[in-house]
């Protein structure tokens, strides 16, 4: 019996190993299907006019057949302009990925959004959709202005944060302001 239980345990132990050589098989062919390009910066026009401009240390594409992404994992630096070529506003976040297949850019950790106004949103998730031109959150979201601070849980802007809206409002408003109630 001793015996027997001896055999089983080597041959469960043996068949369990995490040899070197496995395990680096293993992670090449998980490598083989992502690009990496540092210190990017990415240029999107529209009708041949400069929309955006992205800059990031690093940026993985991720070919996934079902659902290909682009990865920036240690953050993204984003400017956008109008049709004159003047800079609308600009955002900051820790972590970005984009779905080709869905066609949204998912921003997440420290995100930061100001536009010419001087008014500034803060949040910790934020999503882009490219098919409708918009951005959105249904998280806590902070959005300073000249004269106000507005809280809220629930977001919804245009691309370049210029005409927005919160929802679950809170804050420290303006008298005779809009948000006043």
């Amino acid at each position: 019996m001793k015996i027997a239980l001896g055999i089983y345990i080597i041959i469960f132990l043996s068949a369990c190993s995490n040899r070197t050589e496995d395990v680096e098989k293993l992670k090449l062919k998980a490598e083989a299907n992502v690009e990496s390009a540092k210190d990017v910066d990415i240029l999107y026009s529209d009708s041949a006019v400069v929309r955006m401009r992205i800059k990031s240390p690093l940026m993985q594409n991720r070919q996934d057949k079902d659902n290909p992404t682009r990865v920036f994992p240690n953050g993204v630096w984003v400017d956008f302009f109008d049709v004159s070529k003047s800079p609308t506003s600009h955002l900051t976040a820790k972590y970005a990925e984009y779905s080709e297949k869905l066609k949204i850019i998912t921003l997440r950790d420290s995100i930061v959004v100001n536009n010419y106004k001087n008014e500034k949103l803060e949040t910790e998730e934020l999503f882009w959709s490219e098919r409708d031109g918009r951005i959105y959150s249904k998280k806590f979201v902070r959005v300073t202005t000249a004269s106000e601070i507005i809280h809220g849980y629930g977001f919804s802007s245009n691309m370049e944060f210029t005409e927005w809206e919160i929802d679950s409002v809170s804050g420290v408003f303006q008298s005779g302001s809009l948000f006043e109630k």
